[in-house]
């Protein structure tokens, strides 16, 4: 049994919703942690699930998708945040963090979470 076309239809539409925005943040294609960012979001978002182990749960996930390992995983999401945590993304983000600090990989993804269903609403 199938999804029927509106199921489909808001599913793709919100892929592209939530690729649109983490494009807007300034993180772009050519890292693969904007793959893996756009997967977790995903999940996040549509299932509306909440992840109790990102280590456990999320990095085995992508880990095996891509044809990586769990610490590669994580590795790639840190250094996205390292390098694209500017004034441009603080600003953005600002009611949903406190700027002075950068935030955790698990923090982050919630943080861009928040930031997109709060765009939605």
């Amino acid at each position: 049994m199938g999804l029927k076309k509106e199921q489909c239809a808001k599913i793709v539409c919100a892929n592209y919703y939530v690729k649109k925005r983490v494009k807007d943040l300034g993180i772009s294609g050519e890292y693969i942690a904007y793959y893996y960012l756009v997967d977790i979001l995903d999940v996040l978002i549509n299932e509306d699930k909440r992840v109790h182990s990102f280590s456990k749960e999320i990095y085995p996930f992508l880990a095996k998708k891509y044809n990586k390992s769990d610490c590669t995983v994580e590795r790639d999401i840190r250094n996205v945040i390292n390098i694209f945590w500017n004034d441009k993304m603080r600003i953005k983000l600002n009611p949903y963090w406190d700027v002075n600090t950068k935030p955790t990989c698990c923090k982050f993804i919630y943080l861009i979470r928040n930031y997109l269903l709060n765009e939605i609403a």
